[in-house]
């Protein structure tokens, strides 16, 4: 879809406004999604760093109190009354040992003692009996395989995990290890949450491979959803992830404390998302309030802008359709010096040109008709024409000098003037030009300047229409005690030469050539046959919708080659049949003529003459009685030639 027709708007100053907040929208838009993918993107490496860094101080913490634990066990491994009780092999002796070097010792929970058979010879938590077999055999192996005989694990105890140490007991040879440990519970996992500001949660494996809270710092929901989510992240205790726990998403970094056949577990350490974004979310906000009032105010302002430029151009517009309606009057010089302020001065000047222009037109419409003014007016004048086929009408008031004898020249030119109002009236409704008045002859042309496909029935149905209308204008001069007016028009089709006549100062649009002769002629033997209407054999061709009746075949003056020449009666259906049969006897008359049947022909005509006393039979009836008093020559073709015009 092209852009034009995405958006319809009745007005300028709307689509204006809707463009600029478009454009607004998508700036600010890009500006807050890049402010707020910046932030998360941002939030996510500090997250990330915390949690490296939690997860660094969570071990140093760890090895700090596995170190306190290995210096204080030292200094009692070597001490000589615990060397003493211990190699009494007492058990309850060295569980009173035991009790008491827990109460004495901060942060330790449990403590064990292990001969160098790995089999328990106290345990603090009297879970384990003496003589009995040290769970967690991994433990010894590590610190035998260490130079001091010492190491640091974790175990867990009935699903409590602990923190441990080894030390040897040394007499001077090791005869055994004490085992001292920290509980890894809530309040373990709290004080190191205070310490290093993130999460932190202790998990063991289930026989079915999920992670299993031990401690934790989330809530009990939380922790629930932990167990389902740690799998999906993390392989054996470690990697990173995004946990969705309890509709909140954390951050999670693990590494595995111990990973043993009978034993695993992992430490996490957990940031949620939405409280380290937090503070953006503040600046979201905010960033959401100034981007509104940025765009309530971006709005405000293109308003004002459009309104500054659709209020001249409204103006404008206004002006450019009084120019339309004709209303060409100019406005004030426009106070503004921008482009709108030059356009109202070129409308302006436009306005100026079209009124004189049209001024031209108005007077040239007078002295011509409109289409040949369009010509003049629409196209580059110049001296020469172009060769066109045209039909020419020329028609005349029989008599009129006569008519003009003791009248006032004032009373004849009315007279003239509407009669010649009437027959331009005809021409110009059935698409004819009026080239000149001759006096009180009128020429017309049909086919030029403008070219259509019925110029000769164009022409025959203008010429009919004259007719008409003279009638009812004598019809009015009667009754005005005017005289009659009485018209003969000839019509002829030819091509003729079309263009401007005259000099460079003074142009005349017409056409010149024989046809023009040839329809002059014709208008002047209507009143030689007595008939209102000649058309010639071109034009008549092939106009199936009007009757015609062939009137001769004449030779008129300064042309040698014959027309044949016919009386336009009407239209086929206002012409009866009474009509139709006198043009039938007067064809089989003119048959009998050209034939050279001279009885046979005066007899029909002298029928007519009983029937109708027309000029037209009494004309023939007078050659045909010549040709029999002096019969023509054998060269004799049929042809009348008129010596005069």
């Amino acid at each position: 879809m092209h852009a034009s027709t995405l958006f319809q708007f009745s007005s300028f100053s709307s689509r204006l406004i809707t463009y600029l907040v478009i454009l607004l929208l998508g700036v600010l838009g890009l500006v807050f999604f890049s402010v707020n993918r910046s932030t998360y993107n941002n939030t996510r490496d500090v997250i990330d760093q915390n949690l490296e860094l939690g997860l660094d101080v969570f071990n140093q913490l760890i090895t700090e109190r596995g170190d306190n634990f290995n210096t204080t066990m030292r200094a009692l491994s070597s001490d000589f009354a615990f060397r003493t009780a211990y190699e009494t092999s007492d058990y309850d002796t060295l569980l009173s040992v035991g009790d008491n070097l827990l109460a004495r010792m901060e942060n330790a929970d449990i403590l064990m003692m292990v001969d160098y058979d790995y089999l328990v010879v106290a345990d603090s938590q009297r879970i384990y009996t003496s003589g009995e077999d040290f769970p967690w055999p991994w433990l010894l192996q590590a610190a035998e395989d260490n130079e001091k005989f010492e190491t640091s694990s974790f175990i867990l105890i009935t699903e409590t995990a602990f923190h441990v140490v080894a030390v040897p007991i040394l007499t001077p040879l090791v005869e055994g290890w004490i085992i001292v440990g920290e509980r890894l519970d809530a309040d373990y996992v709290n004080s190191l949450k205070d310490i290093i500001s993130t999460d932190v949660s202790i998990l063991t494996l289930d026989e079915r491979g999920s992670g299993i809270p031990l401690a934790t710092t989330l809530s009990a929901n939380q922790a629930q959803e932990l167990q389902s989510e740690f799998n999906s992240f993390f392989v054996d205790g470690t990697g990173s992830g995004m946990l969705d726990l309890a509709d909140e998403e954390f951050i999670a970094l693990g590494t595995s404390l111990v990973n043993q056949p009978e034993i695993y577990l992992t430490a996490l350490v957990q940031q949620s998302l939405p409280a380290a974004l937090a503070p953006y979310r503040l600046l979201e906000e905010q960033l959401i309030l100034l981007f509104t009032l940025g765009l309530g105010i971006s709005a405000l302002m293109a308003m004002f802008l459009g309104k500054s430029v659709t209020s001249p151009v409204l103006k404008l517009a206004g002006k450019v359709q009084r120019i339309e309606g004709g209303d060409y009057s100019p406005d004030p010089p426009s106070l503004r010096s921008d482009e709108i302020g030059q356009l109202e001065n070129s409308v302006n000047t436009m306005a100026e040109g079209l009124a004189e222009k049209e001024k031209v037109r108005d007077l040239l419409g007078k002295v011509v008709s409109k289409e040949i003014a369009d010509e003049l007016m629409n196209n580059q004048v110049e001296l020469g024409g172009e060769t066109r086929t045209a039909t020419i009408l020329f028609s005349d008031i029989r008599e009129f000098t006569n008519l003009c004898e003791g009248r006032a020249p004032k009373n004849i030119l009315a007279l003239l003037n509407s009669y010649l109002s009437e027959m331009s009236a005809a021409i110009e409704d059935h698409r004819g030009v009026v080239d000149k008045y001759i006096g009180d002859a009128v020429m017309a042309l049909f086919g030029v300047p403008l070219a259509g496909h019925q110029d000769p029935k164009n022409a025959l149905n203008a010429a009919l229409a004259m007719q008409e209308r003279a009638i009812t204008l004598n019809s009015r001069n009667k009754a005005a005690g005017l005289p009659m007016l009485h018209t003969g028009i000839g019509i002829h089709t030819g091509e003729v030469v079309a263009g401007n006549l005259g000099s460079t100062n003074r142009l005349n649009y017409t056409v010149i050539g024989d046809p023009v002769n040839l329809a002059s002629r014709l208008e002047s033997l209507t009143k030689q046959y007595d008939v209102n209407i000649i058309v010639s054999e071109e034009t008549a061709h092939e106009q199936d919708g009007f009757v015609f009746r062939e009137l001769d075949l004449v030779r008129v003056k300064g042309k040698a080659q014959p027309a044949r020449i016919f009386e336009l009666v009407g239209h086929k259906e206002s012409v009866d049949q009474n009509q139709l049969d006198e043009i039938k006897a007067f064809e089989n008359i003119l048959s009998l003529y050209r034939k050279q049947q001279w009885p046979e022909a005066i007899e029909q005509v002298a029928t007519l003459l009983e029937k109708k006393d027309l000029l037209l039979y009494r004309l023939f009836a007078e050659r045909i009685n010549t040709c029999i008093g002096t019969p023509p020559d054998e060269n004799w073709d049929g042809v009348f030639t008129f010596e005069s015009k």
